[in-house]
């Protein structure tokens, strides 16, 4: 997957599809896990399809309540008029096999990928672009409709390249019964890290054994995001400008420095063991937090979803976990209670280059950007509208008691995006190894620089691929450049 995601076919004509060889196409599903016995089927047309239809491939990585709700959307859409229908298709791994799809000349229409995914799908033009189509009555996408972050989110080199399907901001979501228990206020929670540090040690309960029983919170709950720790102390991971990794600077250096206090505190391997026992438990009745072990916990909206499916009920059905949620406490020196920093991703919808039918799946993109239908499917999700303005009534009624928190992050000035860069998922995957490195006791400083030389020379790597293809930012790499990325990634 790594390796993948640094690929792309040779192109001899930038405005072209590109294609992939059959050996190199083989080799990426093999590479990435995927293998021919699990590559997507597109479902055979359903007979209640009713005739005449343009039958549009979406395919979508969401399963369980998130693909349910997005079903409801392709629903009303294909209600909504007579001429496309839209069949979803559930796919893992959808990044790798759709770039595969697209290079091998069979894409979907549409597909629902990551936000990061823009700037590579974007660079080997595997996209179409926004601005490729022409707006008309029943199909516009209006950038200024977007918040400010989340446009810039959905942009690259100038274009905007997908739709959003849905957006998040992390925050910090608390119990306030067990604040109550541990005698906090429950209505004053954390807003600094100094702060947050006092709470977890009034909320940290010990068994017999001085193994930890309830945590009242630790940065290794969940370790989905390693890289986000620096936006707490006003850093930022990548200069876009220079296109510079900042990973080993003042900030990323107080943020790793102040993650590694936990386990100095807590002990390494007890907080380890503690964090890595419900590795598989999120989402679940048993998800740390929904079950009443951490006290505190960096979560996306989505966490309210599964709060009122899994957690306690009451004897109407009402989830009895008494919650709230707040932007993710910061650096004193950076706090700001009416700029919240926050770090903004998305799920987005994008149209494969070489698609069969590009202008019916422009015409459901555009549907899923509408203010209502954005707002119905964020409604589902319990998170936050990517929209610049929301409708009367949609936070007040919203089942995520905590949107409002997550909203005000997304239209924050001081919302974070990821990195705009294609190495930025294989830059992440350093993070990884640097997070659990620290959390063992591996020196900051020294971590860090070794992180940073590494993200920076895949970063340069890819920018002298775009300089040797001489095609203004278009970059197709070829069978030879796919030994040499490889070899640079170190890993496979």
């Amino acid at each position: 997957m790594l390796i993948l995601d640094m690929l792309y076919p040779r192109m001899s004509n930038p405005d072209a599809p590109f294609s992939v060889s059959r050996r190199i196409a083989l080799g990426l599903l093999a590479a990435s896990g995927a293998g021919i016995a699990l590559w997507p089927r597109t479902p055979r047309i359903d007979a209640s399809v009713p005739p005449g239809r343009v039958v549009l491939r979406y395919w979508e990585k969401w399963t369980g309540p998130e693909g349910e709700a997005i079903q409801s959307v392709v629903d009303a859409f294909n209600a909504s008029q007579e001429r496309i229908w839209v069949q979803r298709l559930p796919v893992s791994d959808i990044g790798a096999k759709s770039m595969v799809a697209i290079g091998g000349g069979d894409p979907p229409d549409i597909v629902g990928l990551y936000s990061y995914h823009i700037p590579l799908f974007a660079e080997a033009r595997a996209a179409v672009s926004m601005d490729e189509f022409t707006p008309r009555p029943t199909a516009r996408v209006d950038p200024e409709s977007y918040a400010p972050a989340v446009r810039a989110l959905l942009s690259h080199n100038g274009k905007q390249w997908a739709g959003v399907n849905t957006c998040y901001a992390l925050a910090l979501y608390y119990n306030r019964e067990m604040f109550r228990g541990a005698g906090l206020d429950p209505d004053r929670p954390p807003r600094t890290t100094a702060e947050l540090d006092g709470a977890a040690e009034r909320l940290l309960v010990r068994d017999e054994g001085d193994k930890i029983a309830t945590a009242g919170f630790l940065p290794n709950l969940p370790t989905w995001w390693p890289y986000f720790w620096p936006i707490m102390f006003g850093g930022r991971l990548y200069d876009a400008a220079t296109k510079r990794a900042l990973l080993n600077d003042a900030a990323s250096i107080a943020a790793y420095s102040w993650v590694q206090g936990y386990p100095q505190r807590l002990g390494a391997g007890a907080s380890a063991e503690f964090g890595n026992s419900y590795g598989r438990n999120f989402h679940s009745p048993d998800d740390p937090f929904i079950s009443g072990k951490v006290a505190m916990i960096v979560q996306g909206p989505w966490i309210a979803n599964f709060i009122n499916l899994h957690g306690s009920k009451d004897a109407d059905g009402r989830p009895t976990l008494d919650y709230a949620a707040v932007p993710v406490p910061v650096d004193e020196s950076i706090y700001d209670p009416e700029r919240p920093m926050g770090m903004l991703e998305a799920d987005v919808l994008m149209i494969p280059r070489g698609c069969p039918h590009p202008e019916e799946a422009f015409e459901f993109l555009a549907y899923t950007q509408r203010r209502d239908v954005q707002e119905r499917l964020a409604y589902l999700h319990c998170k936050s509208s990517p929209m610049r303005e929301s409708s009367p009534g949609f936070i007040e009624n919203h089942p995520n008691r905590s949107v409002r928190v997550h909203d005000l992050i997304v239209k924050s000035p001081r919302a974070v995006v990821l990195p705009q860069t294609r190495a930025w998922q294989q830059f992440a995957d350093l993070t990884s190894g640097a997070f659990d490195a620290i959390w063992h006791g591996a020196d900051v400083t020294r971590t860090l620089a070794g992180v940073q030389a590494r993200a920076q020379d895949l970063i340069d790597q890819t920018e002298r691929l775009k300089e040797r293809r001489g095609i203004g930012g278009t970059l197709g790499v070829g069978d030879e450049e796919w030994g040499v990325m490889a070899r640079g990634q170190g890993h496979a």
